[in-house]
């Protein structure tokens, strides 16, 4: 079984990037760059989703059907 799911990185206030996942509410993760955090959401969202598989709980649809990234870009005017 594949799923894809959007996850959002976003960096706060102390430079520490923070991931969330909307279709898996309170699994959050964060790391040092990018990667790291990218690293880290997927380990705890298969973690998640292996854990609902073994309660017998339905997984959540994709909310990602194609592999898209965003990223910021700083203009100074």
């Amino acid at each position: 079984m594949s799923r894809r799911y959007k996850v959002l990185i976003e960096q706060d206030e102390t430079g520490v990037y923070i991931a969330t996942a909307s279709a898996l509410p309170g699994v959050v993760e964060q790391g040092d760059t990018v990667d790291e955090a990218f690293e880290n959401m997927g380990a705890a969202m298969r973690f998640t989703l292996d854990s609902m598989l073994e309660e017998g709980e339905e997984l959540p649809p994709s909310d990602a059907p194609h592999s898209v990234e965003v990223r910021d870009i700083e203009l100074v005017v």
